[in-house]
């Protein structure tokens, strides 16, 4: 499918319920996906800091169709506390088509082992400073030097976790606005020639997002019930996958108030690529 879920994420202080892993929870929510007035599918997204490490992680699961057309995606990415990538794991499933990749970074070089319909091959490249992991765009746009502001352009390279690909990417940040009740900046985001909006609140909530030209969108809805629309799911992947089955909870929507400014974790980026200069994303019922 059309991967439009930018980033959806929120800043550290703002929640520190910790997981087993000793990760505090930055943002994990529900949306749904629509095509046209179509409910199609939902995303499960989680963001999180490990204070002892000092990494990222952003984790995500995209459902869309029904029966035999149905398609997923997960993610499972880390990144340091400078966003430099540290490894990432990509799968997706479309009817009998799958591709999973395994990639790793060190020393400014990337590996990847790719499986595409259980052909096996292997990516190696170099990786330009500033690079960064597609998924963690809006944590480069909030902890870059002017932050996340309204008339700011946000020029970068990232990888494109679905490929293993790197692209130059341009993000525009128009002035703040109303979205669903909420204050929110509407960006222009060009990544891989494909243009989308999102609309993302000062905590760097990313509220929903539009694929322009295809009539694919998502919201970020209060319940795992209004994303997932009476589609089941497994629990035994989402425990695989997140470590238990996500409440949602944690996020504007979810919670009903709006957001209040705040700041991420105390870390310094070095010039990154995108710095900005000024312009004019046991089988269970869902809902349970």
């Amino acid at each position: 499918m059309v991967r439009i879920i930018l980033t959806a994420l929120t800043v550290c202080s703002i929640v520190t319920a910790p997981l087993t892993s000793g990760a505090a929870v930055l943002f994990e929510g529900y949306s749904k996906i629509k095509a046209g007035e179509d409910h199609i599918g939902y995303v499960i997204s989680r963001y999180e800091f490990d204070d002892k490490k000092k990494h990222f992680i952003s984790t995500y699961f995209i459902k869309t169709g029904k029966g035999t057309t149905e398609t997923t995606e997960s993610l499972k990415a880390v990144a340091d506390s400078e966003l430099a990538p540290i490894s990432y794991e990509y799968t997706s499933l479309a009817g009998k088509e799958s591709k999973t990749i395994d990639a790793k970074f060190r020393a400014g070089a990337m590996t990847a082992l790719v499986s595409t319909n259980g052909k096996a091959s292997k990516i190696e490249k170099k990786i330009p400073k500033g690079t960064f992991l597609s998924t963690f765009l809006v944590y480069l746009m909030l902890k870059s030097k002017e932050g996340l502001r309204s008339e700011t352009k946000y020029e970068y390279q990232a990888i494109a976790e679905e490929d293993a690909g790197i692209a130059k990417g341009q993000a525009l940040v128009g002035k703040e606005q109303t979205y669903n009740d909420f204050k929110v900046f509407k960006i222009l985001n060009t990544f891989k020639d494909s243009k989308f909006l999102s609309y993302v609140n000062d905590r760097g909530e990313v509220i929903g997002t539009s694929a322009m030209g295809t009539g694919i969108s998502t919201e970020l809805v209060a319940t795992p019930a209004e994303a997932t629309n009476g589609q089941s799911y497994s629990a035994v992947i989402l425990k695989t996958l997140f470590g238990a089955v996500p409440a949602g909870t944690q996020n504007v929507v979810a919670q009903g108030k709006k957001a209040k400014p705040s700041t991420l974790p105390a870390t310094t980026i070095s010039a990154p690529a995108a710095a900005p200069s000024q312009a004019t994303q046991p089988e269970t019922e869902p809902g349970q």
